[in-house]
């Protein structure tokens, strides 16, 4: 069925495959034979707007393939009928942004054959037929170069996804290089939308160092965190938001909440750890433990550490009572500590009596 030329000034012509130019009459087009609105019949023939015809950029659209417009997806045939349909549904505004940025690309004044071919394009790269319009509009007229560009910072984006230890898909990655196009990001900025749009898995890159270094920083001072709070954190220093400072910072104001007694040592420097020596080398030469494998949430050390005095104040216990308590511990009795001291205390026990050994 032959499609009448559009009078409205403005409007792409419709075309029939295999015509050389619009086909006579002088009405207007029914809106509804590009199946817009409640006017129901058939579906235009994919080769209505001759559909895989060479465009401007020499490419062809597939009419069965699937493309993304805006985030919504269309088959090739819907997207080569998506534009005329804003015009005649009214959504002028989305018309002629889209049309300005086909013309700001360098278009032929032929809008629909222009559209085709960046419908084309966006299906042959696998983007969103607003990122082609955004990149070649912003680097008209080398498309080519455009393209390579676009690449480019997909693989930079790549790039920085793996140093950081932060999962993208490819969506994702081509998303954000064209963000960066449109919006001219420096280096800087990219690696921080990267971090802010990826997940941070915490297992390679810079996001497990830095996961490593907060939770051997927590550790050092007697705090816990779960695997979120360490991720959260890791990927708040990886955009930008906040530093390693900050989070030191809050770990080192919850020890000194947690361990008050030592709140005036760690404002000098030291972690809990340090402050503590004296007592994790006590318990370890009493009851004979390895001293790295005392840790600052064991019972023992976490009671003697976290007292409160009569006033209510945090307060540690005085190391002799420490010492003391130690010995009743039933660990003890199994030492060679507890052994030789019960042997010697037996000795001279029976030396006060007038037994010679």
């Amino acid at each position: 069925m032959a499609i009448r030329k559009d009078l409205k000034p403005g409007l792409p012509e419709p075309r029939v495959t295999g015509s050389t130019g619009p086909v006579g009459g002088g009405a207007k087009p029914n809106p509804n034979q590009y199946n817009v609105g409640d006017g129901g019949g058939a579906k235009p023939n994919p080769n209505q707007y001759n559909v895989g015809d060479g465009g401007v950029y020499g490419t062809k659209l597939d009419p069965m393939a699937e493309v993304t417009i805006g985030g919504k997806k269309f088959s090739g045939t819907e997207a080569a009928n998506y534009l005329i349909q804003l015009k005649y549904t009214g959504q002028i505004a989305e018309y002629n942004r889209i049309s300005g940025l086909l013309k700001a690309a360098g278009a032929t004044g032929k809008t629909q054959d222009d559209w085709e071919s960046t419908i084309a394009k966006a299906q042959r790269a696998g983007v969103d037929v607003d990122v082609v319009l955004t990149t070649d509009a912003l680097n008209n007229p080398d498309v080519a170069a455009s393209a390579q560009s676009l690449a480019n910072i997909i693989r930079s984006v790549q790039r920085t996804a793996t140093k950081y230890g932060i999962s993208l898909s490819d969506t994702e990655a081509k998303n954000l290089a064209a963000q960066s196009i449109k919006q001219g990001w420096d280096a800087a900025t990219l690696n921080e939308e990267v971090a802010r749009k990826g997940r941070v898995e915490g297992v390679t890159g810079e996001s497990a160092k830095a996961i490593d270094d907060l939770r051997e920083y927590a550790n050092a001072y007697g705090i816990k965190y779960n695997d979120e709070w360490y991720a959260n954190a890791t990927k708040a220093v990886l955009e930008g938001r906040q530093s390693l400072d900050t989070f030191q910072n809050t770990i080192r104001d919850v020890a000194k909440s947690r361990y008050g007694g030592f709140a005036s040592q760690i404002d000098a420097g030291l972690t809990t750890k340090q402050a503590a020596s004296p007592y994790i080398q006590s318990m370890a030469s009493i009851l004979e433990l390895d001293p790295n494998a005392v840790n600052l949430d064991d019972p023992t050390i976490s009671k003697a550490l976290t007292g409160v005095n009569e006033q209510g104040a945090p307060t540690v216990m005085p190391l002799w009572q420490f010492e003391r308590d130690l010995k009743k511990d039933t660990r003890w009795r199994y030492t060679k500590n507890a052994q030789d001291e019960l042997l010697g205390t037996g000795m001279q026990v029976l030396k006060d009596l007038g037994f010679e050994a």
